[in-house]
């Protein structure tokens, strides 16, 4: 399975490490491949503070076990889509642009538990997203769109 990772999913594993349900997926599925846009670089720096305090111990073993399970696509490989995605973004978070233009781009869903962009998947239906449990159904079988029917569902709570 081929995902594009929101930063909350790569931050929660930088926290949490080897404790992380997300790290434990991929750790147990080989054949899921990690994608991410080059600004999730920058956006790591400016939360590295918080982040470091968060994970306390073992902080840069964190950060590298994270890093090393996911791809970084350059802003010239999607730079196409992202007028398109910020059309989309705009409306709840404009710094979701560039995950939704790779998705667009690279056609796979993304992985992430921030509930706007959850929404703007099925509100808009341009894209895909995904929840952690969403992620570890499909993984074990479950078709994706029984998954999907489930976690819009589950966002109407």
């Amino acid at each position: 399975m081929l995902l594009v990772v929101d930063s909350n999913i790569v931050f929660t594993i930088v926290i949490a490490g080897k404790r992380a349900l997300a790290y434990r997926i991929v750790k147990e599925h080989d054949e899921l491949e990690l994608y991410s846009h080059e600004e999730i670089l920058v956006e790591f720096r400016e939360h590295s503070k918080k982040l470091r305090r968060s994970a306390r111990e073992e902080f840069w073993d964190k950060v590298l076990l994270a890093f090393s399970l996911i791809r970084i696509v350059p802003r010239e490989l999607y730079d196409e889509e992202l007028t398109r995605a910020y059309s989309v973004a705009k409306m709840f978070d404009s710094k979701d642009t560039s995950f939704i233009a790779l998705s667009l781009k690279l056609n796979y869903p993304i992985w992430t538990e921030d509930k706007d962009l959850l929404r703007a998947s099925f509100k808009t239906g341009m894209f895909v997203a995904l929840d952690t449990e969403s992620v570890g159904k499909v993984l074990a079988g479950e078709p994706i769109e029984s998954v999907r029917e489930q976690l819009y569902r589950k966002l109407l709570e």
